[in-house]
Protein backbone atom coordinates (compact mmCIF):
# COMPACT_ATOMS: atom_id res chain seq x y z
CA UNK A 1 0.00 0.00 0.00
CA UNK A 2 1.44 3.38 -1.03
CA UNK A 3 1.52 6.30 1.37
CA UNK A 4 -0.94 8.27 -0.74
CA UNK A 5 -3.44 5.37 -0.61
CA UNK A 6 -2.84 4.82 3.10
CA UNK A 7 -3.67 8.38 4.10
CA UNK A 8 -6.34 9.30 1.55
CA UNK A 9 -9.91 9.13 2.77
CA UNK A 10 -13.33 10.66 2.19
CA UNK A 11 -15.52 12.31 4.81
CA UNK A 12 -18.57 14.54 5.06
CA UNK A 13 -17.32 18.00 6.08
CA UNK A 14 -20.78 18.89 7.44
CA UNK A 15 -21.13 15.74 9.56
CA UNK A 16 -19.57 14.83 12.90
CA UNK A 17 -16.64 12.92 11.40
CA UNK A 18 -13.32 13.53 13.13
CA UNK A 19 -11.75 15.45 10.19
CA UNK A 20 -14.88 17.63 9.98
CA UNK A 21 -14.59 18.46 13.67
CA UNK A 22 -10.93 19.40 13.20
CA UNK A 23 -11.77 21.68 10.28
CA UNK A 24 -14.46 23.47 12.29
CA UNK A 25 -11.58 25.12 14.12
CA UNK A 26 -10.58 26.88 10.87
CA UNK A 27 -12.56 30.04 10.04
CA UNK A 28 -13.61 30.36 6.40
CA UNK A 29 -11.17 32.33 4.27
CA UNK A 30 -8.25 31.83 6.66
CA UNK A 31 -4.62 31.70 5.65
CA UNK A 32 -3.74 28.10 6.55
CA UNK A 33 -0.46 26.25 6.84
CA UNK A 34 -1.18 22.50 6.69
CA UNK A 35 1.56 20.08 7.70
CA UNK A 36 1.69 16.60 6.23
CA UNK A 37 -1.65 16.69 4.39
CA UNK A 38 -0.98 13.47 2.45
CA UNK A 39 -3.26 13.25 -0.55
CA UNK A 40 -5.16 16.36 0.56
CA UNK A 41 -8.44 15.02 1.96
CA UNK A 42 -8.72 18.00 4.32
CA UNK A 43 -7.01 20.38 1.88
CA UNK A 44 -9.86 20.02 -0.62
CA UNK A 45 -12.39 21.13 2.01
CA UNK A 46 -10.25 24.09 3.04
CA UNK A 47 -10.01 25.27 -0.57
CA UNK A 48 -13.78 24.89 -1.00
CA UNK A 49 -14.23 27.15 2.03
CA UNK A 50 -12.17 29.93 0.53
CA UNK A 51 -9.00 29.35 2.55
CA UNK A 52 -5.58 30.20 1.16
CA UNK A 53 -3.63 27.01 1.82
CA UNK A 54 0.10 26.36 1.94
CA UNK A 55 1.19 22.79 2.63
CA UNK A 56 4.42 21.11 3.68
CA UNK A 57 4.69 17.55 2.32
CA UNK A 58 7.58 15.26 1.38
CA UNK A 59 5.82 12.28 -0.25
CA UNK A 60 6.35 12.63 -4.05
CA UNK A 61 2.96 11.16 -4.99
CA UNK A 62 1.16 13.35 -2.48
CA UNK A 63 3.05 16.42 -3.74
CA UNK A 64 1.79 15.80 -7.26
CA UNK A 65 -1.80 15.37 -6.06
CA UNK A 66 -1.58 18.58 -4.05
CA UNK A 67 -0.08 20.56 -6.92
CA UNK A 68 -2.99 19.40 -9.08
CA UNK A 69 -5.34 21.06 -6.59
CA UNK A 70 -3.60 24.41 -7.11
CA UNK A 71 -2.21 24.85 -3.60
CA UNK A 72 1.25 26.11 -2.76
CA UNK A 73 3.41 23.10 -1.87
CA UNK A 74 6.67 23.25 0.03
CA UNK A 75 8.30 19.89 -0.59
CA UNK A 76 10.28 19.22 2.55
CA UNK A 77 10.82 16.91 5.49
CA UNK A 78 9.32 18.59 8.56
CA UNK A 79 12.32 17.64 10.67
CA UNK A 80 14.55 19.73 8.42
CA UNK A 81 14.53 23.51 8.67
CA UNK A 82 14.39 24.42 4.98
CA UNK A 83 10.59 24.66 4.98
CA UNK A 84 10.78 27.39 7.64
CA UNK A 85 13.16 29.35 5.41
CA UNK A 86 10.86 28.78 2.41
CA UNK A 87 7.97 30.45 4.23
CA UNK A 88 9.96 33.64 4.64
CA UNK A 89 7.93 36.38 6.30
CA UNK A 90 4.55 34.83 5.61
CA UNK A 91 2.22 34.38 8.58
CA UNK A 92 -0.88 32.20 8.96
CA UNK A 93 -4.09 32.46 10.93
CA UNK A 94 -4.23 28.69 11.47
CA UNK A 95 -1.61 25.94 11.42
CA UNK A 96 -2.92 22.38 11.05
CA UNK A 97 -0.82 19.47 12.30
CA UNK A 98 -3.34 16.64 12.15
CA UNK A 99 -1.88 13.17 12.80
CA UNK A 100 1.62 14.49 12.13
CA UNK A 101 3.55 14.74 15.42
CA UNK A 102 3.57 10.97 15.92
CA UNK A 103 5.65 10.64 12.73
CA UNK A 104 8.38 12.96 14.03
CA UNK A 105 11.43 12.00 16.07
CA UNK A 106 11.68 15.53 17.50
CA UNK A 107 8.12 16.87 17.59
CA UNK A 108 8.97 19.59 20.12
CA UNK A 109 11.48 21.14 17.72
CA UNK A 110 8.78 21.44 15.05
CA UNK A 111 6.31 22.83 17.59
CA UNK A 112 8.79 25.52 18.63
CA UNK A 113 9.33 26.52 15.00
CA UNK A 114 5.58 26.83 14.35
CA UNK A 115 5.24 29.62 16.90
CA UNK A 116 7.09 31.93 14.49
CA UNK A 117 4.70 31.51 11.54
CA UNK A 118 1.42 32.52 13.19
CA UNK A 119 -0.39 35.79 12.77
CA UNK A 120 -1.28 37.64 15.99
CA UNK A 121 -4.19 35.77 17.59
CA UNK A 122 -3.48 32.79 15.33
CA UNK A 123 -3.87 29.21 16.55
CA UNK A 124 -2.44 25.73 16.14
CA UNK A 125 -4.75 22.74 15.67
CA UNK A 126 -3.16 19.39 16.52
CA UNK A 127 -4.53 15.87 16.56
CA UNK A 128 -2.59 12.83 17.76
CA UNK A 129 -3.40 9.13 18.26
CA UNK A 130 -3.96 8.17 21.89
CA UNK A 131 -1.64 5.36 22.96
CA UNK A 132 -3.69 5.04 26.17
CA UNK A 133 -6.68 3.73 24.17
CA UNK A 134 -8.24 0.76 25.96
CA UNK A 135 -7.80 -1.38 22.83
CA UNK A 136 -4.02 -1.04 23.05
CA UNK A 137 -4.16 -1.88 26.76
CA UNK A 138 -6.22 -4.98 25.92
CA UNK A 139 -3.69 -5.99 23.27
CA UNK A 140 -0.85 -5.60 25.76
CA UNK A 141 -2.74 -7.90 28.14
CA UNK A 142 -2.37 -10.53 25.39
CA UNK A 143 1.29 -9.62 24.84
CA UNK A 144 0.47 -8.04 21.47
CA UNK A 145 1.97 -4.81 20.14
CA UNK A 146 1.87 -5.35 16.38
CA UNK A 147 2.38 -2.51 13.91
CA UNK A 148 0.06 -2.21 10.91
CA UNK A 149 -0.31 -0.20 7.72
CA UNK A 150 -2.66 2.25 9.44
CA UNK A 151 -4.40 2.90 12.75
CA UNK A 152 -3.04 3.65 16.21
CA UNK A 153 -0.03 1.37 15.66
CA UNK A 154 0.78 2.64 12.17
CA UNK A 155 4.24 1.31 11.33
CA UNK A 156 5.42 4.86 10.49
CA UNK A 157 4.70 6.13 14.04
CA UNK A 158 7.88 6.88 15.96
CA UNK A 159 6.35 8.87 18.81
CA UNK A 160 3.42 7.93 21.04
CA UNK A 161 1.22 10.34 22.96
CA UNK A 162 -1.30 10.43 25.75
CA UNK A 163 -3.23 13.58 26.57
CA UNK A 164 -0.78 14.38 29.33
CA UNK A 165 2.32 13.85 27.19
CA UNK A 166 1.09 15.91 24.24
CA UNK A 167 0.10 18.70 26.63
CA UNK A 168 3.57 18.59 28.18
CA UNK A 169 5.26 18.67 24.76
CA UNK A 170 3.23 21.69 23.69
CA UNK A 171 3.82 23.63 26.88
CA UNK A 172 7.55 22.86 26.72
CA UNK A 173 7.51 24.27 23.18
CA UNK A 174 5.87 27.58 24.02
CA UNK A 175 2.21 26.71 23.45
CA UNK A 176 -0.81 27.06 25.72
CA UNK A 177 -3.66 24.55 25.14
CA UNK A 178 -6.99 26.37 24.89
CA UNK A 179 -9.41 23.65 23.77
CA UNK A 180 -9.52 19.85 23.91
CA UNK A 181 -11.71 17.42 22.04
CA UNK A 182 -11.76 13.63 21.84
CA UNK A 183 -12.49 11.21 19.03
CA UNK A 184 -14.19 8.35 20.85
CA UNK A 185 -14.29 5.02 19.02
CA UNK A 186 -16.16 2.03 20.49
CA UNK A 187 -13.76 -0.82 21.13
CA UNK A 188 -15.91 -3.21 19.11
CA UNK A 189 -15.36 -0.97 16.03
CA UNK A 190 -11.59 -0.70 16.41
CA UNK A 191 -8.71 -2.81 15.14
CA UNK A 192 -8.36 -4.14 18.70
CA UNK A 193 -11.88 -5.54 19.04
CA UNK A 194 -10.73 -9.16 19.24
CA UNK A 195 -8.27 -8.34 22.02
CA UNK A 196 -11.01 -6.69 24.03
CA UNK A 197 -13.58 -9.42 23.46
CA UNK A 198 -11.19 -12.13 24.66
CA UNK A 199 -10.70 -10.45 28.04
CA UNK A 200 -12.91 -11.75 30.83
CA UNK A 201 -15.83 -9.61 31.93
CA UNK A 202 -14.29 -9.06 35.36
CA UNK A 203 -10.99 -7.92 33.86
CA UNK A 204 -12.77 -5.51 31.51
CA UNK A 205 -14.67 -4.02 34.46
CA UNK A 206 -11.43 -3.64 36.42
CA UNK A 207 -9.75 -1.89 33.48
CA UNK A 208 -12.64 0.52 32.95
CA UNK A 209 -13.22 1.37 36.63
CA UNK A 210 -12.79 5.13 37.01
CA UNK A 211 -11.34 5.45 33.48
CA UNK A 212 -13.48 8.01 31.64
CA UNK A 213 -11.17 8.29 28.61
CA UNK A 214 -10.85 4.59 27.88
CA UNK A 215 -12.41 4.95 24.41
CA UNK A 216 -10.51 8.06 23.25
CA UNK A 217 -8.89 7.04 19.97
CA UNK A 218 -7.45 10.48 19.14
CA UNK A 219 -6.98 13.78 20.95
CA UNK A 220 -7.42 17.22 19.45
CA UNK A 221 -5.87 20.25 21.08
CA UNK A 222 -6.19 23.85 19.92
CA UNK A 223 -3.29 25.90 21.24
CA UNK A 224 -1.96 29.45 21.07
CA UNK A 225 1.55 30.78 21.62
CA UNK A 226 2.23 31.43 25.27
CA UNK A 227 3.04 35.05 24.38
CA UNK A 228 -0.59 35.47 23.29
CA UNK A 229 -2.08 33.55 26.22
CA UNK A 230 -3.23 36.63 28.15
CA UNK A 231 -4.72 38.18 24.99
CA UNK A 232 -6.65 34.99 24.31
CA UNK A 233 -7.89 34.93 27.90
CA UNK A 234 -9.25 38.45 27.51
CA UNK A 235 -10.80 37.52 24.18
CA UNK A 236 -12.44 34.49 25.79
CA UNK A 237 -13.78 36.62 28.62
CA UNK A 238 -15.21 39.13 26.15
CA UNK A 239 -16.72 36.33 24.09
CA UNK A 240 -18.26 34.76 27.19
CA UNK A 241 -19.65 38.13 28.25
CA UNK A 242 -21.14 38.64 24.79
CA UNK A 243 -22.67 35.15 24.83
CA UNK A 244 -24.18 35.83 28.25
CA UNK A 245 -25.53 39.17 27.01
CA UNK A 246 -27.12 37.49 23.99
CA UNK A 247 -28.58 34.74 26.19
CA UNK A 248 -29.96 37.37 28.56
CA UNK A 249 -31.50 39.30 25.66
CA UNK A 250 -33.04 36.09 24.32
CA UNK A 251 -34.44 35.22 27.74
CA UNK A 252 -35.77 38.74 28.10
CA UNK A 253 -37.53 38.50 24.72
CA UNK A 254 -38.95 35.09 25.56
CA UNK A 255 -40.18 36.15 28.97
CA UNK A 256 -41.21 39.71 28.08
CA UNK A 257 -44.92 38.77 27.67
CA UNK A 258 -44.75 36.89 30.97
CA UNK A 259 -43.09 39.91 32.57
CA UNK A 260 -45.82 42.22 31.26
CA UNK A 261 -48.45 39.79 32.51
CA UNK A 262 -46.70 39.65 35.87
CA UNK A 263 -46.76 43.45 36.11
CA UNK A 264 -50.49 43.44 35.34
CA UNK A 265 -51.05 40.77 37.96
CA UNK A 266 -49.02 42.75 40.47
CA UNK A 267 -51.10 45.84 39.69
CA UNK A 268 -54.34 43.89 40.08
CA UNK A 269 -53.05 42.35 43.29
CA UNK A 270 -52.18 45.81 44.65
CA UNK A 271 -55.69 47.03 43.79
CA UNK A 272 -57.27 43.97 45.38
CA UNK A 273 -55.09 44.48 48.44
CA UNK A 274 -56.34 48.09 48.71
CA UNK A 275 -59.97 46.95 48.42
CA UNK A 276 -59.37 44.31 51.08
CA UNK A 277 -57.77 46.97 53.29
CA UNK A 278 -60.86 49.18 52.92
CA UNK A 279 -63.13 46.23 53.68
CA UNK A 280 -61.06 45.42 56.75
CA UNK A 281 -61.40 49.02 57.95
CA UNK A 282 -65.16 48.93 57.36
CA UNK A 283 -65.39 45.59 59.16
CA UNK A 284 -63.45 47.06 62.08
CA UNK A 285 -65.87 50.00 62.22
CA UNK A 286 -68.81 47.62 61.93
CA UNK A 287 -67.43 45.50 64.76
CA UNK A 288 -67.01 48.62 66.91
CA UNK A 289 -70.59 49.68 66.15
CA UNK A 290 -71.82 46.18 66.83
CA UNK A 291 -69.97 46.16 70.14
CA UNK A 292 -71.57 49.43 71.15
CA UNK A 293 -74.99 48.17 70.07
CA UNK A 294 -74.43 44.99 72.05
CA UNK A 295 -73.58 47.03 75.12
CA UNK A 296 -76.71 49.16 74.54
CA UNK A 297 -78.84 46.04 74.16
CA UNK A 298 -77.42 44.62 77.36
CA UNK A 299 -78.09 47.95 79.17
CA UNK A 300 -81.66 48.08 77.84
CA UNK A 301 -82.17 44.45 78.82
CA UNK A 302 -80.96 45.24 82.34
CA UNK A 303 -83.24 48.27 82.48
CA UNK A 304 -86.10 46.12 81.19
CA UNK A 305 -85.48 43.56 83.88
CA UNK A 306 -85.38 46.34 86.49
CA UNK A 307 -88.61 47.89 85.16
CA UNK A 308 -90.27 44.49 85.14
CA UNK A 309 -89.20 43.94 88.73
CA UNK A 310 -90.48 47.41 89.72
CA UNK A 311 -93.72 46.80 87.88
CA UNK A 312 -94.19 43.46 89.61
CA UNK A 313 -93.47 45.13 92.93
CA UNK A 314 -96.01 47.87 92.14
CA UNK A 315 -98.54 45.26 91.17
CA UNK A 316 -97.96 43.38 94.38
CA UNK A 317 -98.28 46.61 96.36
CA UNK A 318 -101.46 47.58 94.52
CA UNK A 319 -102.97 44.18 95.09
CA UNK A 320 -102.12 44.33 98.75
CA UNK A 321 -103.55 47.85 98.98
CA UNK A 322 -106.71 46.83 97.17
CA UNK A 323 -107.11 43.86 99.47
CA UNK A 324 -106.56 46.04 102.50
CA UNK A 325 -109.06 48.62 101.20
CA UNK A 326 -111.56 45.88 100.51
CA UNK A 327 -111.23 44.52 104.02
CA UNK A 328 -111.49 48.06 105.45
CA UNK A 329 -114.65 48.71 103.46
CA UNK A 330 -116.17 45.47 104.65
CA UNK A 331 -115.44 46.32 108.27
CA UNK A 332 -117.00 49.74 107.88
CA UNK A 333 -120.11 48.30 106.33
CA UNK A 334 -120.28 45.66 109.02
CA UNK A 335 -120.01 48.23 111.78
CA UNK A 336 -122.64 50.35 110.11
CA UNK A 337 -124.92 47.38 109.84
CA UNK A 338 -124.43 46.50 113.46
CA UNK A 339 -125.24 50.02 114.55
CA UNK A 340 -128.43 50.01 112.60
CA UNK A 341 -129.54 46.84 114.24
Amino acid sequence: MSNIDRYDYAFDPEADDWPARLLRQVPQGSAVLELGPGAGAMTRVLLARGCKVTVVENDPEAVQALLAMGVEVIESDLECTDWIAALGDRRFGVVLACDVLEHLRLPEAVLRALGEVLEPMGKLVVSVPNVAYAGIVAALRHGVFDYADKGLLDRTHVHFFTRRSVEKAMMNSGWVPRLWDANRVPLAQSEFSWCWEELTGDLRQQLLAGWSDFDVYQWMVVAVPSRDGRVWEMADIRAQAERLRLELDALRRVHEPEHASLIEHQKAFAEAKEVIHRFENEISLFKADASRLQQLVETLAAEKRELAANLQSAKDTLAHTQHALHESSLRRRLRKFLRLN
